[in-house]
């Protein structure tokens, strides 16, 4: 997200349910075959202020329903990693691996707070690209419980 004194005029108001946010364009990231489920939402920016931390959301700007809270997973499991594919790597533009975001979906629900850990989303910041990855050989579980954050 761009400060808000450089943010150009052609600047993207969304209203989330984690409060107001002014984007610039070029903070919108491309999700070419959008995300399981919604599918038809290819455009994202994500989020992130000081009241989520260390949690991001991860906003369409297409529609305000498409909103899922995220947390590097890196936070949850300081060892995790994730081997791209060549397919995966040639969907987000030949990436620098270091440079790669990676963001796990949070589920909060009455009774407990849920992580993805076994398809999380990458985001190539080099090509505003990003894709979920659906390995079929992950280790990570689907729903883990998040009690804290390290």
């Amino acid at each position: 997200m761009t400060a808000p004194e450089q943010l150009p005029s052609d600047a993207i108001r969304l209203d989330t349910a984690f409060g107001t946010f002014e984007v610039a364009p070029a903070d919108v990231v491309s999700f070419p075959a959008g995300l399981p489920g919604f599918e038809e939402c290819r455009q994202f920016v994500v989020l992130s202020s000081r009241e989520l931390d260390p949690f991001k959301c991860l906003q369409s700007v297409e529609g305000p329903s498409a909103s899922f809270l995220a947390v590097d997973p890196r936070r949850v499991f300081p060892d995790y990693r994730c081997v791209l594919s060549d397919v995966d790597r040639a969907r987000l533009g030949d990436p620098d691996e270091d440079a790669l975001v990676w963001l796990a979906v949070v589920t909060v629900q009455a009774e407990q707070t849920v992580v993805n850990l076994r398809a999380p989303i990458v985001v190539n910041p080099a090509r505003m690209l990003g894709y979920q990855l659906m390995p079929s050989n992950s280790l990570y579980p689907l729903r883990f419980e998040l009690t804290q954050l390290y």
